[in-house]
């Protein structure tokens, strides 16, 4: 929604000539019916201030997408109103003046700046003195008063001009401070992906290097009990294929989110970790200062190499977030639910849980869905409605995340 509100706004905020056409026919035909009236009226107009009045307004249609041109316009037309206007003094339309000094020092060019001033002076003094030339139809106001006053309204429009020129730069460097923040998240985003991506390609040779040692190291044996032991032949070709299927499996699920371009590092960062190690990583965890209860729900179940790593390293993930976000002291809950259908973790803490990134956009966790997504799984975070910050994420059962 706001979104929504702010394209709206920068819309209306967008100089543009049909809003400034309508704009200045709503405010010209009043005045400029009005002129034509008192014209009219007032003893000796002539057609050249009518004329002036039209151009005046109708240069007003292009204030904002060509500023200095429309100031040179209306002052031509004031000019020719205060020339051709015979016993009236003032024409209605000369309020477009102060207007236009407005617009070209908010929307013109720096140079135009310049200008303002200098057009307050002359127009207030041209003003002052068709006064003091026409003291009959002055009515007794003196001409110094009144180029004093035409004086102060001018410049305070001029200041006004200013005053929306610095809200518009304002404006903008916020705009652009908005976008370069929004860019440098997505690209800490896909640098985070990238990253995560990469370490995967690394521990390939981990996860599938346990699954390659069992068919060299059962078809060595097998070579000798193909001729000694025929029935125990059989058994090792069937453990050797079911190795083979799993380590394709795992190549397969990690790969499958690798871009094309990331290099498959051969080269191991240390010994893949799997479940079984989980109570290594709570004790550290809970030796930093927080609080770590673990529980499992249902039958274990026997997972590949791959899928296991991807639930440890989202609980690491978690319980890092934790100590980080949170601070010592809190108390953290690590739940594995083995259903029928798959795996369900849950990680929970007790933590301000509205100071982490809403709808779970940190890094570390991008990386996280990344693994999970690999197997066909989810991964969800944000703050519990009982308090502190969750992470739940579902692990179905595959043949390619299961061992049998």
């Amino acid at each position: 929604m706001s979104q929504v509100i702010g394209r709206l706004l920068a819309q209306v905020r967008t100089p543009t000539p049909a809003a400034d056409a309508a704009l200045a026919t709503l405010v010209g035909l009043p005045l400029l019916g009005w002129t034509w009236v008192v014209l009219t009226i007032a003893p000796g107009p002539s057609p050249v201030a009518f004329a002036g009045a039209l151009l005046a307004h109708s240069a007003m249609a292009l204030r904002r997408t060509a500023p200095l041109a429309s100031f040179g316009a209306v002052a031509a037309g004031c000019a020719a109103m205060l020339a051709g206007a015979g016993g009236l003094l003032l024409p209605p339309s000369m309020l477009v003046f102060p207007w236009s000094l407005y617009s070209m020092c908010a929307y013109g060019s720096r140079r135009a700046l310049g200008w303002g001033p200098v057009a307050a002076l002359l127009g207030s003094a041209a003003v002052g003195l068709r006064f003091w030339l026409n003291p009959r139809e002055a009515s007794g106001l003196p001409p110094a008063f009144v180029f004093l006053f035409l004086l102060a309204v001018t410049m305070m429009m001029w200041s006004f001009g200013l005053w929306r020129r610095t809200q518009r730069a304002y404006l903008e460097s916020l705009e652009d401070r908005a976008r370069r923040a929004e860019a440098d998240r997505e690209e800490r985003a896909r640098r985070a992906v990238h990253d995560e991506r990469a370490r995967i390609a690394r521990e390939i040779h981990d996860v599938v290097s346990h699954s390659l040692s069992v068919v060299i190291s059962q078809a060595q044996g097998g070579t000798y009990a193909v001729r000694t032991n025929p029935d125990r032949a059989a058994g090792i070709l069937t453990t050797i294929a079911d190795a083979g299927r799993h380590a394709l499996a795992d190549m397969r699920g990690l790969l499958g989110v690798l871009r094309a371009e990331t290099p498959l590092e051969s080269e191991s960062a240390g010994s893949a970790p799997t479940l079984a190690e989980l109570p290594r990583l709570l004790e550290g965890t809970r030796a930093a200062g927080l609080a770590v209860t673990f529980r499992q729900d249902g039958a274990e179940r026997r997972l590949s190499p791959a899928a296991e790593l991807a639930v440890y390293r989202l609980v690491q993930e978690s319980l890092t977030n934790t100590l980080k976000h949170a601070g010592a002291g809190r108390r953290a809950q690590v739940v594995l639910s083995w259903g029928s259908a798959g795996l369900a973790v849950q990680v929970q803490d007790d933590g301000p849980g509205d100071s982490r990134p809403p709808g779970g956009t940190g890094l570390g966790l991008v990386g996280m869905r990344e693994r999970f997504q690999a197997f066909g799984g989810t991964v969800a975070a944000g703050p519990a409605t009982t308090g502190g910050f969750h992470v739940s994420a579902r692990l179905p059962y595959l043949q390619r995340t299961e061992q049998t």
